[in-house]
């Protein structure tokens, strides 16, 4: 393609086709119109408060990572499939020792945290008239919206996109890692990055080896004097930010230096990258990102030798602890919450199966410097756990608010619209 006027090649491109040329090319997809504002990494971390969401994609089984030992029905009902309350590992001790609850044997670092009491649990998290779908139960976690938007007489968009409209309005405020495109940034009025990683995050224009940067350069220049309008300039804009993006990112990447032991799995490589950008000095406030396989309808296991539940929790256990014992060297620590989140918890027997089916409500939790350890939210009590599943207690929604309001600092009620049924607050800053 040529275009006549600037010689940059973006004439008669459709507006999708000029955005993907600009942003593409980079491993990321920026959703919306840019507006104007370049970014600035400081190279070193800033003092902002931040909040990381790691979404265990399929429905974690929270009753085996937060076990509920004291409760005979729970071992009554799971049969073999249960935590033996031996090898599951002591939390009694710390400021937030407890006796009723063990954690997962294979969630030895978070443990620790929890030991440290900068973990809380959260029980019974779900959200009014459950969706035992994934595909429904997830788009109400991303949308932040229980019953549409028809009564709210609002745009449908994702709650993180509405959160950087008003609170991190820069190509960098809100940041989506290696979770394809989350429809958590759907309608964005700003330009969150989705990347898929970082180390492959750099604008390659297909030049060839031969005089590559030379070429790239001369790419930037022809942008930066680009005086068109309408939607060329708009991809412009889109593909000029996209190099200073990548080439800040690539900067971060490379002047990156630690000496936790993060492991090679696909989340722990993610929570790497969420390190990088902190201490790039990029100034995200929200980053997403998570992994998958949850879905355990069958063979789920107890432990290494049978099912994938546990080596899934090994790579949780691996990339939170790493993360957690990289922002404390970076001085971080008390500045970041870590969300861990799923759709929904699962059933509280095992099927025929040796696995679990969708249930409602879960146990999440919520690590950080900041953060009140201990188990929050209301007990579980036998009647629970005799019920086909969790009900829910606490809004997932809520736990957003309270991170928006108590810790990110904005009010959080435009970002969460609608009216919650309950009102019970986990309380967890």
């Amino acid at each position: 393609m040529r275009d006549d006027n600037c010689g940059c090649g973006l004439h008669g491109a459709s507006r999708r086709d000029l955005l993907r040329w600009g942003a593409a090319t980079a491993g990321f997809l920026a959703m919306g119109p840019f507006r104007g504002v370049l970014p600035n990494a400081a190279g070193a971390p800033l003092p902002l408060k931040r909040l990381v969401i790691v979404n265990l994609i399929g429905g974690n089984d929270t009753l085996n990572t937060f076990i509920p030992v004291t409760l005979a029905p729970y071992f009554a009902r799971r049969g073999a499939l249960a935590i033996p309350e031996a090898t599951a590992i002591s939390l009694n001790g710390g400021p937030a020792a407890t006796t009723r609850y063990r954690m997962n044997p294979f969630l030895p670092k978070i443990a620790d945290l929890y030991k440290e009491g900068k973990v809380a649990a959260v029980q019974k998290v779900g959200y009014p008239n459950e969706n035992l779908s994934h595909f429904e139960s997830m788009d109400i976690f991303s949308l932040g919206v229980r019953n549409g938007f028809e009564g709210l007489g609002l745009p449908r968009t994702g709650w993180i996109a509405r959160y950087a409209g008003l609170y991190a309005p820069t190509p960098m405020g809100a940041v989506s890692i290696g979770a394809g495109r989350p429809l958590d940034f759907d309608g964005a009025t700003t330009s969150p990055v989705i990347v898929n990683e970082l180390d492959t995050f750099k604008l390659n224009d297909d030049f060839g080896a031969t005089d590559e940067l030379y070429r790239l350069e001369q790419s930037k220049q022809l942008l930066a004097n680009y005086q068109g309008s309408g939607l060329r300039l708009e991809a412009k804009r889109a593909a000029f930010v996209g190099y200073e993006i990548s080439d800040q990112v690539q900067t971060a990447v490379a002047a990156y230096t630690s000496t936790v032991n993060y492991g090679t799995s696909y989340i722990a490589q993610r929570l790497r990258d969420v390190a990088i950008l902190i201490k790039g000095g990029f100034e995200t406030r929200v980053f997403y990102t998570g992994f998958g396989n949850f879905d355990h309808h069958s063979a789920q296991g107890t432990d290494l030798n049978f099912g994938n539940h546990a080596k899934l929790l090994v790579q949780l256990d691996d990339a939170v602890g790493g993360l957690a014992e990289d922002l404390k060297s970076m001085g971080a620590w008390n500045d970041t919450v870590i969300a861990i989140i799923t759709e929904f918890g699962r059933r509280n027997y095992s099927n025929a199966s040796s696995g679990t089916d969708h249930g409602h409500g879960f146990c999440e939790l919520l690590v950080g410097g900041k953060v009140k350890g201990g188990v929050l939210g209301s007990d579980l009590v036998d009647a629970d756990l005799n019920s086909e599943y969790l009900a829910y207690d606490i809004d997932f929604r809520s736990i957003y608010k309270e991170a928006i309001s108590q810790h990110l600092g904005g009010d959080p009620d435009p970002v969460f619209p609608e009216a919650l049924e309950k009102s019970t607050q986990a309380n967890f800053i």
